[in-house]
């Protein structure tokens, strides 16, 4: 009779403080984010403590199977993401260089610059109305192109690729022509 994990009442448990740990990740996660956009005076800094305490009490606690040790891992990895994110942007701000305190998707895409075969672009991966304005400006540059649906797909699919390969939830994108080439730039 092959092992059920639902039998297991330790195995319950931890299922539980996994469910309840990834809970509390995204609530900091929230607060971290009012911190860093000036909506809140303080870091959640006991907070995260905490959250990074009980997370390693997870990893040393042990699994009893390949199953629960791996969903633990997966959540000490996403809490080990953001928390060295965190902690990056706090010591920037301890530095004092200089930190945009606004969210940057307030923003507005700034107008196609005048310059004939250049764009810039302000891509986030959250609003997909920016990679429709990307690939817009695309077919400005190259009109005789006559791409169809598809290979518009592969060039926002590729796009966001590159983004989350470079961990970029937003990004600057210049578009250019060069020697009768196709530039295309991220700047983050």
């Amino acid at each position: 009779m092959p092992f059920d994990d639902r039998l297991n009442p330790a195995s319950a448990a931890t299922e539980k403080q996994i469910t309840d740990m990834e809970r509390k990740i995204d609530e900091l996660k929230s607060k971290y984010i009012l911190f860093f956009s000036g909506e809140l005076k303080l870091p959640p800094e006991k907070e995260r403590e905490y959250i990074e305490k009980a997370v390693r009490k997870l990893i040393y606690g042990g699994a009893k199977t390949a199953k629960m040790d791996m969903i633990i891992q997966n959540l000490a990895s996403r809490f080990s993401l953001y928390n060295n994110l965190w902690l990056k942007k706090l010591n920037e701000l301890e530095s004092g260089a200089p930190v945009i305190r606004k969210k940057k998707t307030i923003q507005i895409s700034p107008p196609p610059k005048s310059e004939k075969g250049y764009r810039e672009i302000f891509l986030n991966l959250n609003d997909e109305d920016s990679f429709e304005r990307l690939y817009e400006a695309y077919r400005e540059l190259l009109p005789v192109s006559g791409k169809t649906d598809r290979e518009k797909d592969n060039i926002i699919d590729s796009m966001k690729a590159k983004m989350l390969t470079h961990n970029l939830v937003e990004a600057r994108v210049s578009i250019a022509i060069h020697n009768g080439k196709l530039s295309i730039k991220i700047k983050k």
